[in-house]
């Protein structure tokens, strides 16, 4: 699927209160977190293949 802009002219908004509460977590919170997004980033982008496959 091609997108319309390219991926580095994105950009995203954190309120201040999201990153004081990140802030708070333990490093092994953050790391965990980090580990679920990575996760789901790599379950959409399979999920997206598998989508293009069934369209061809």
């Amino acid at each position: 699927m091609k997108t319309d802009f390219p991926s580095g002219d994105r950009t995203y908004y954190v309120s201040d209160e999201r990153l004081r509460a990140f802030r708070q977590l333990t490093p092994e919170q953050k790391l965990r977190w980090v580990e679920e997004i990575a996760t789901f980033l790599r379950m959409a982008k399979i999920s997206r293949e598998q989508q293009q496959e069934v369209l061809k």
